[in-house]
């Protein structure tokens, strides 16, 4: 069930979030349906902190996550944020499910709804759905839509991806199309690749590059954009673990910003 953890097709390249790798019984994208899946907790208490070059103010996100998976592979998960860019902080709250909706597992959608209070920078609410289809032999899809509404403006994103695992290997990409009404469409595309090593571990890379909605003060812009980024998890015991991301993000000609973010674990 990789989309119940790995999270990144969910948002616009540059914008890293908590729990950003699966777990390795996820990765072969094989259905088991005779396989007893063990019902399992796993909470997150992390933040980030990126630089921002151009005489602009840092950025910081301070986060909790949990996510909960069921004996029948379903998976309830959200995060509480509070998320501090250009001098202005907003809180954020966000819950997902996932579902199969076959008893083998081939066809799983995920639902997510997220909101912030006070919205000076976040969206007011943002939903998102997607249908995954796993093929066999390694082979995953899935397509999605985000539909994000500000106090002036309302960004539809299509997310459509393609991912393949091949042993210890993960390769993927993802495009997506956001469209800003009245000011036109932009797109993007993000590749990643990652491996797994021991029992629940695993690293991985990431580049991104096209164009992407981005909410500054005074309302939303589109800019090119080239990100880079690093991104890993590591369980140190069975219970304790640490999650952790570098990137450096390029956003047009507005700013440059690069920093890292660091998460606990902890599995119960």
């Amino acid at each position: 069930m990789v989309t119940a953890i790995c999270a990144s097709a969910q948002t616009q390249p540059g914008e890293p979030r908590p729990g950003a790798t699966p777990d390795p019984e996820d990765r072969s994208g094989k259905p088991e349906p005779a396989k007893k899946i063990d019902p399992e907790t796993v909470v997150e208490l992390g933040a980030s902190y990126e630089f921002v070059n151009k005489d602009r103010p840092d950025w910081q996100t301070y986060y909790f996550s949990i996510n909960h998976k069921f004996s029948t592979g379903q998976v309830l998960y959200g995060t509480a944020s509070a998320v501090r860019r250009f001098e202005t902080t907003d809180a954020n709250f966000m819950i997902g499910f996932v579902q199969p909706l076959t008893e083998s597992k081939r066809w799983i959608a995920t639902v997510e709804a997220a909101g912030s209070p006070n919205h000076q920078i976040l969206p007011t609410a943002s939903f998102f759905g997607q249908v995954e289809r796993i093929f066999g032999k390694g082979w995953i899809g899935r397509a999605g839509l985000r539909h994000s509404r500000y106090p002036s403006d309302i960004v539809n994103m299509g997310i459509f991806g393609a991912e393949r695992y091949f042993k210890a290997y993960r390769g993927a990409y993802t495009l997506y199309v956001a469209h800003l009404n009245g000011k036109g469409t932009a797109f993007s595309h993000a590749f990643q690749g990652s491996y797994y090593y021991g029992e629940r571990n695993s690293v991985g890379a990431g580049f991104a590059f096209g164009q992407e909605i981005e909410s500054v003060p005074g309302g939303l812009l589109k800019t090119d954009v080239l990100d880079f980024s690093f991104t890993g998890r590591h369980w140190m015991t069975n219970k304790w673990g640490l999650s952790y991301v570098a990137v450096w993000h390029r956003q047009g000609d507005i700013y440059t910003r690069g920093g890292g973010q660091i998460g606990l674990l902890l599995r119960f």
